[in-house]
């Protein structure tokens, strides 16, 4: 073999070691990229493990207020179910069960105030409802927004507002044995409401709407007062007429 030949092989096998020695320094930084790489998105996959843990521990007290609001609302309204019927004992007990589920639920409210909005804020409402009813009946008073602690500002006011409705059924009953007395009684109450309400600047909401149906109420109430003063006119003008003949005859 010439010595040219030998020289050129030597050359080739140098340039083969070199790329080869290339080839690996760059395997080389490519995993320390990597593997700096790798660290960040570790970093970042584990505090996404502990946000999903967060997120689903969440989720599992947003469904316990759920529930239990469920419960406070559907004993309010069989409070109030029982009030229409004149049953107070069994009012009395079913308000009993909504503030023992609403206290149950209050210290997790007070550690995620985001949990209040929705269902429990509804119930609660419900729940306001529901005690202002029952205290009127008891001695015709309307609760204030302190007699009721587990209730805000805003679910005050949608329990008032709501409870000038269930006034209004139980003025209709009280119309049809013409109780008189009991239905001024409850006009003059939703008007004193009415006037309460109109010194407050609302925002558009649901305690804004509830307080647009207000006057219709109000309405409702004065016409069923009207026509019972019809209906006493009536009956003493046929009093009157069948009167009038036994004069005549005596």
């Amino acid at each position: 073999m010439s010595f040219f030949r030998v020289l050129s092989r030597l050359r080739v096998s140098e340039g083969a070691i070199q790329r080869t020695q290339s080839f690996a320094n760059m395997a080389c930084k490519r995993q320390r990229v990597s593997a700096s790489v790798g660290s960040e998105f570790e970093a970042l996959e584990e505090s996404f493990d502990a946000l999903c843990q967060e997120m689903k521990e969440y989720d599992e007290k947003r469904e316990r207020v759920i529930k239990r609001s469920r419960d406070i609302q559907k004993a309010s309204k069989q409070a109030i179910f029982s009030l229409h019927r004149g049953n107070a004992p069994e009012a009395s007990q079913r308000l009993e069960q909504a503030l023992h589920a609403a206290t149950e639920l209050r210290p997790l409210i007070d550690d995620h105030p985001s949990l209040r909005h929705g269902s429990f804020s509804n119930s609660i409402e419900e729940y306001a409802e529901a005690l202002i009813f029952q205290q009127y009946l008891t001695d015709k008073r309307v609760m204030l927004p302190r007699d009721i602690e587990l209730a805000n500002t805003d679910e005050y006011l949608g329990g008032l507002l709501d409870f000038t409705g269930e006034l209004n059924r139980y003025a209709i009953a009280r119309a049809t044995q013409r109780d008189v007395e009991a239905v001024q009684h409850a006009r003059d109450c939703v008007d004193s409401i009415m006037g309460c309400m109109l010194k407050l600047d609302l925002r558009n909401g649901s305690v804004r709407k509830k307080y647009d149906a207000l006057k219709y109420t109000l309405k409702k109430l004065e016409n069923t007062l009207y026509e019972l003063s019809l209906g006493d006119s009536g009956f003493r003008e046929r009093d009157g007429d069948e009167e009038a003949p036994q004069q005549q005859e005596e």
